[in-house]
């Protein structure tokens, strides 16, 4: 059974929705509601998320610590097929099987990542459907300051599996 898109829009915007994601947040991803992180946009284009700067997603040098960078760049690529995952009869085995960060710019304020590549998730998984094995998928994020310069390039492989449902 394919993607269900009536379902899949529902599961974007349950994400997208403030308080919804905060409580998503608080109870699986503690470190993410800690550090302030946000769904800002979600749809069959893209995947915008945020962190905010200051004291809890700091380095000793005032700048966002990188793992924090990684954790919001993670979700905006990580975002879109989980919600398909959801708005699907078969059950979506995800994880990421490798990581490359690079860094532009020291990272201060609030930092948005953006992820293009949702229609590269979604033809992954369909082709994990369609042939019943793992598909791997290189989906990029990208981080940007308020002024609109680029932060941080990211690329997580991600490992894809639809396995039917017993």
């Amino acid at each position: 059974m394919p993607i269900d898109d009536t379902k899949l829009i529902s599961e974007y915007k349950s994400l997208t929705g403030r308080i919804r994601f905060r409580i998503f947040t608080a109870l699986s991803m503690p470190a993410a509601w800690f550090s302030g992180l946000r769904m800002d946009v979600l749809d069959d284009n893209r995947c915008v998320t945020s962190l905010p700067g200051g004291w809890r997603s700091q380095n000793p040098f005032r700048t966002m610590y990188w793992a924090v960078q990684g954790m919001g760049a993670e979700l905006a690529t990580g975002a879109a097929p989980f919600a398909m995952s959801r708005s699907m009869d078969e059950k979506l085995r995800m994880f990421v099987i490798s990581t490359e960060a690079k860094f532009v710019k020291r990272a201060k304020g609030r930092i948005t990542f953006v992820c293009s590549d949702v229609s590269k998730a979604r033809e992954a998984i369909e082709e994990s459907l369609e042939k019943g094995e793992a598909v791997d998928v290189d989906l990029i994020s990208v981080g940007k300051d308020s002024s609109g310069d680029v932060v941080s390039e990211w690329v997580f492989k991600w490992n894809l599996l639809a396995i039917e449902r017993k």
